[in-house]
């Protein structure tokens, strides 16, 4: 892990230098250091960031379909925000829409022949149909890392792009 994973991964947790610093156990001029590139990361470090994840939401579920209601506790679990079609919050029509990510979730208990017209309504859905599926996505919601997804394009690219430069200057120094 470099200075700008670290600082990318705070910022994906929405958490400021000293709130990050509480979490690792270190003091927030740590933190700041580390993502200047003026102090190492530690390879205990890197594994606690990682192990880093958003705090679940404050809210309580709200949806009856059993099916539906899965997904909507692991997003709250996860601490992922969204909003659901329950009283028309989505503009898709689709059973939930995941605010930091712009994807879409659809859920079927069972094949339905509107469910090409509905997941046709926006450009990135997961569509989970059968139980089995619904109980699986739920589980990798709750377990996987999505801290990384909610960055943007741009900053992805920077931490690419300095990831490269990195290895041309170690490959013209050798």
């Amino acid at each position: 892990m470099d200075d700008a994973e670290l600082r990318a991964r705070r910022k994906a947790l929405r958490l400021t230098q000293t709130q990050f610093a509480d979490a690792l156990g270190l003091h927030r001029n740590s933190i700041g250091q580390m993502e200047r590139g003026q102090a190492a990361i530690e390879p205990r470090t890197a594994a606690a960031v990682r192990a880093l994840k958003p705090a679940p939401l404050d809210r309580k579920p709200t949806l009856s379909d059993p099916m539906e209601r899965l997904i909507e506790q692991a997003l709250i679990d996860a601490g992922i925000r969204f909003t659901t079609d329950q009283g028309g919050e989505t503009e898709s029509r689709l059973d939930f829409h995941l605010i930091d990510y712009g994807i879409e979730i659809e859920v079927k208990r069972f094949f339905t022949v509107r469910t090409g017209e509905q997941i046709a309504r926006a450009p990135s859905v997961i569509l989970a149909q059968g139980e089995v599926a619904v109980r699986f996505l739920a589980e990798a919601i709750r377990s996987g890392d999505f801290v990384l997804m909610t960055l943007t394009e741009a900053q992805q690219q920077s931490v690419s792009s300095l990831h490269r430069a990195r290895r041309e200057l170690y490959t013209d120094a050798l």
